[in-house]
């Protein structure tokens, strides 16, 4: 007969064995899925379709094996070197709190450009990711709870960058129904608009999405003037929320829609 002691200890190693064996497992399936997710949606690009192997290995390599908190902007700098941006510059379109609507317009048209229109933004739009040190494994759970971890640097030095590569005339989506649609901490106010360079960009577009037709001026949307170089121009144009949709439902010409 099998002593109790002897029973609970072979129920102790037992449960031992399955940890050792389920935990990898679990770290593994995170790593296939989240590669498979990424490689799915940079084939999409078919004219990058032919490097997604090496943008995976860049991409990989700047956060692998690293710690997910204070994590450096300049790790991504050589995964940006070779994926530079490819849209045309002056096409460049930013956007705060106005998400959702700025990009079911761009999605039918190419006379403008989000950062997640571009392959990077679009293949990272709504993932996240990061690396413990001494583990070559990637994780997708509890990433970004610290501040500066893997998603969120990735998302500034892209957003720099974005800002940087703007030419001629940019434009901005803003959401004219907030009580301040520009804010100087968001991402645009924040990162983007301190890195547009004049004399490349010329001048800066606001298209201030409301409910009612209403004037608008750059002067009267905060600190933005303030915040712009003084040598870009900028210049408001108010339209209706629903004049935006019904461009998006009859793919209305860009130029005819404010």
């Amino acid at each position: 007969m099998v002593s109790k002691k002897a029973l609970a200890i072979g129920v102790i190693v037992t449960v031992v064995v399955v940890v050792v064996i389920v935990v990898p497992s679990v770290l593994l399936t995170q790593k296939a899925e989240f590669r498979e997710t990424f490689m799915k949606k940079c084939l999409e690009f078919p004219e990058e379709e032919h490097i997604c192997e090496t943008i995976w290995t860049n991409f990989e390599q700047a956060y692998v094996g690293k710690e997910k908190c204070n994590f450096s902007d300049q790790n991504y700098d050589q995964l940006f070197a070779e994926t530079p941006f490819k849209h045309p510059c002056g096409k460049t379109m930013f956007w705060s709190k106005t998400k959702d609507l700025v990009h079911k317009f761009t999605k039918k048209r190419d006379c403008f450009f989000t950062l997640e229109d571009t392959l990077l933004g679009y293949v990272l739009n709504g993932l996240s990711w990061c690396g413990e040190k001494g583990n070559n494994e990637t994780f997708t759970e509890n990433c970004e709870d610290c501040l500066n971890n893997p998603v969120s640097s990735f998302w500034k030095i892209a957003s720099t960058r974005f800002a940087q590569y703007a030419c001629e005339g940019a434009s901005v989506m803003l959401d004219g129904e907030r009580k301040e649609p520009y804010d100087s901490n968001s991402f645009f106010g924040g990162v983007e608009v301190p890195n547009l360079q004049p004399p490349k960009v010329k001048n800066l577009t606001v298209v201030l999405v409301t409910e009612e037709i209403r004037a608008c001026t750059c002067d009267s949307l905060g600190t933005l003037r303030k915040d712009l170089d003084q040598r870009i121009g900028c210049a408001c144009k108010a339209v209706t929320k629903s004049r935006v949709e019904t461009c998006i439902e009859d793919n209305t010409p860009c130029g005819a829609c404010w």
